[in-house]
């Protein structure tokens, strides 16, 4: 005796119910494994200054200077921190990640840590057409790592340029190293953060060598 068309029909719909029940308990423990808690972001903040430092580049006249956003190298714009191993490997950390951009974190910092050591008005390009900034800055970074200590490197290189742009002044190289005070995260922030205003404090020096030259 075959089976009725209702029976095979109704076979086929029972299985069909079980095939999707199957699918939908997959996707939902490759979701459970996918998941978990949200990385965690870390802000990069301005180091503490001291107050009662006179500026010596206030009294030499610079009163503006003006900026563009910095360089990084691809792998360190991304927000997961990027870690130089002992092997000489990059490895990007998903679960720990800049709060920002890092260009924007860092142009942000250097922009702040140039206007205290300048005593300057410092404005990051595009600026009003009518401000005239006594010098412009460009950083440029070829690396910018995590090292195992939990300290920051920084290699790259300061364009120190007229006003307008026209005329290279002088090009000043760096090669920062600042130790962590321990391995967490939030060290190596305070150690790039300190690595930006040794950068900073850098170029101004050298636009007041060449102040007092010109």
């Amino acid at each position: 005796m075959q089976p009725s068309k209702t029976s095979i029909g109704s076979q086929w719909l029972e299985g069909s119910h079980w095939n999707k029940a199957l699918l939908i308990s997959c996707a939902c423990v490759l979701s459970a494994c996918s998941g978990g808690p949200p990385p965690k972001l870390y802000l990069l903040d301005s180091p503490t200054v001291n107050t009662t430092i006179v500026d010596s580049a206030t009294v030499s006249g610079i009163t503006s200077l003006g900026m563009s956003p910095v360089v990084l190298p691809g792998y360190a714009n991304d927000v997961q921190i990027a870690s130089m191993n002992a092997n000489g490997t990059i490895t990007q950390d998903d679960r720990h990640r800049w709060a920002e951009e890092p260009d924007d974190a860092i142009t942000r910092v250097l922009s702040g840590r140039l206007r205290q050591h300048a005593g300057a008005t410092v404005l990051i390009e595009p600026w009003p057409r009518d401000y005239d900034p006594v010098a412009r800055v460009e950083v440029s970074f070829d690396k910018l790592v995590r090292v195992p200590n939990g300290g920051s490197h920084m290699v790259g290189q300061i364009l120190l340029l007229s006003g307008d742009g026209r005329a290279l002044l002088k090009a000043v190289p760096f090669d920062i190293n600042v130790a962590g005070a321990d391995l967490s995260n939030q060290a190596f922030f305070r150690a790039v953060a300190a690595g930006v205003d040794d950068i900073a404090r850098l170029a101004v020096d050298e636009i007041l060598v060449l102040s007092a030259k010109s």
